[in-house]
């Protein structure tokens, strides 16, 4: 495109390099690129909060494999975002945050709703923070946004554009297609030491998390495991990388891992750490909230071989046996080349596999609802590709544990233990791939978080179906309360009636009070064209499987 202004580049590098949606909350910097952006033919989703319209274009980057792009007003909504671009961060979700910033002329004079530093404001959470005054650098300041939030570890970053940059011209062609980016390799000599280190080892275990995988990918690691025998664990909510009911799918580490699984990481003699962070969150031992014990000391024991596409993750806090620069994909198939001697699952991996089954297995939950029941039932009424989304809170184990995955892509949940995520990314994949089944699940102190955007479902009549645990209370603080305690503080909730709020807000909706109710409700629910809500009303009893 030719003779453009600024915000028609930007419209149009948009549309020819994601095809939308652009996830957005109107306000004063952004309303030139809006109307770009309609008249260009992107399809645009509005949202009732910018933390919303954060979290649904980070949920639309995991399942597109390319940036989500959200805009974002002067400071009041750039500000709004944080949590969610801390969200993003944590979660290694690409997205690009473009937000409107008052004239350059009159910077330093304390503008109207600006915010003077954003790359201050928002450095400890974007990768990068970058910001234009002119358009004719928009197409490379683009380039560089996009490259950085797709390149090593993939992550949010912001890009500040002041009023000049809309109006002003661009003379030069417009890129059609976004900036190729480098893949380091694994070099041959370290594949052929993690390939023999497995064959030796009696207990090994592969370790698979991170973002950037595709469904090929997935289907390399579970052909390495059966061609090696051995077990297979994931990081803390992506135990999509694994099928549930594969033989060597052994578990999901972090927050309300199986303690069996984590005493026994530390019997291992040889962990393969495949595209997950060695943080604190998936190196929590077998007690709550103990980061950094999964793995007995900084210098571990056994030999460890971690596998990372982002130099900064490798022997950050542990000291492996061979970091290797790479995303997983570009692993595999080497590692798969160099296993010469395929073996059966031996004892070690037996053993895990019978302990992750009784954990899965579980039991009924007390009181007139049982959450394990609701989550079987649920499980067998959706198609095997139907996403999840969870937010933070004790009710999210319920799901994390009793509704199995066999497909690749259907789990989305942040790692940063952010309340109110569910729903919002529910929003992000329906609007991106609108033929899935979705499906959002929160508390309800979670709902109240990033409740507004129900409204947002019904704008668009998106068929998603959110389920909200209500038990008037912060269940999750409310255990950790009593555990270190004995007793709780400012953790109960006023009660809502949510089927009144959903009514209120045009959405169909089911009050749940006994496990025999939920058939109905959910078979009611799918059977609607637009987004449906059903209640379930649980006491304590719900605080944990």
């Amino acid at each position: 495109m030719d003779h453009a202004t600024g915000a028609q580049a930007l419209a149009h590098m948009i549309r020819d390099w994601t095809g939308g949606p652009v996830f957005h909350v109107p306000g004063e910097g952004i309303l030139e690129i809006l109307d770009a952006l309609d008249t260009a033919g992107v399809p645009l989703i509005s949202c009732r909060h910018e933390a919303g319209a954060a979290v649904a274009a980070q949920a639309a980057g995991h399942v597109t494999d390319r940036p989500g792009i959200c805009l974002v007003g002067r400071a009041p909504g750039a500000l709004n975002a944080a949590l969610a671009l801390h969200t993003a961060r944590t979660d290694a979700a690409p997205m690009i945050m473009i937000l409107g910033q008052p004239s350059g002329a009159i910077a330093g004079r304390d503008p109207y709703l600006a915010n003077e530093d954003f790359a201050q404001a928002f450095a400890p959470s974007a990768k990068w923070v970058g910001s234009c005054d002119r358009a004719g650098r928009l197409p490379e300041l683009f380039s560089r946004a996009w490259s950085e939030a797709m390149g090593g570890q993939r992550g949010p970053v912001v890009l500040a554009l002041h009023e000049e940059v809309w109006a002003g011209p661009i003379d030069s062609p417009l890129p059609a297609t976004p900036p190729a980016l480098p893949r380091p390799q694994p070099e041959a000599m370290q594949l052929d030491r993690i390939a023999e280190a497995l064959r030796r080892a009696k207990r090994p275990l592969i370790i698979a998390g991170g973002t950037g995988w595709r469904a090929e990918d997935r289907a390399r690691l579970v052909w390495l495991a059966d061609e090696t025998g051995v077990p297979v664990a994931t990081a803390y909510r992506r135990r999509d990388l694994m099928p549930a009911s594969h033989p060597l799918m052994v578990g999901e580490l972090g927050i309300g891992a199986d303690p069996a699984l984590s005493r026994r990481v530390g019997d291992s003699d040889c962990l393969l750490v495949l595209g997950m962070r060695l943080g604190e969150i998936n190196t929590f031992g077998a007690n709550v909230f103990e980061g950094f014990r999964l793995i007995d000391a900084p210098v571990p024991a056994m030999p460890v071989f971690h596998v990372h596409p982002d130099p900064a993750e490798l022997n950050a806090v542990y000291r492996v046996s061979e970091a290797v620069l790479a995303h997983p994909a570009d692993a595999l198939p080497g590692l798969l080349d160099r296993v010469r001697a395929p073996r059966e699952p031996g004892e070690w991996a037996r053993e895990l596999r019978t302990a992750r089954e009784v954990f899965t297995t579980g039991k009924p939950c007390p009181g007139p609802v049982d959450l394990n029941a609701v989550f079987r039932a649920l499980r067998a009424a959706l198609p095997a590709d139907a996403m999840l989304t969870v937010g933070a809170g004790a009710y999210a184990h319920w799901p994390q544990r009793y509704f199995p995955h066999e497909e690749f892509g259907t789990q989305l949940g942040p790692k940063s233990g952010a309340m109110g995520y569910g729903l919002p990314a529910a929003i992000g994949v329906q609007a991106t791939q609108p033929d899935r089944r979705v499906v959002a699940v929160a508390g309800d102190g979670c709902f109240m978080m990033q409740g507004e955007e129900l409204a947002t479902a019904a704008l668009y009549n998106l068929p998603i179906l959110t389920i909200v645990v209500n038990n008037s209370l912060y269940g999750a603080i409310a255990a950790s309360q009593s555990r270190m305690f004995g007793r709780r503080s400012g953790t109960a909730l006023a009660p809502v009636d949510f089927t009144a709020l959903a009514g209120a807000m045009g959405v169909r909706s089911w009050k749940v009070t006994t496990t025999a109710d939920f058939g109905p409700a959910l078979a009611a629910a799918l059977g609607e064209d637009g987004p449906t809500l059903i209640e379930l009303i649980t006491g304590e009893e719900a605080l944990k499987p």
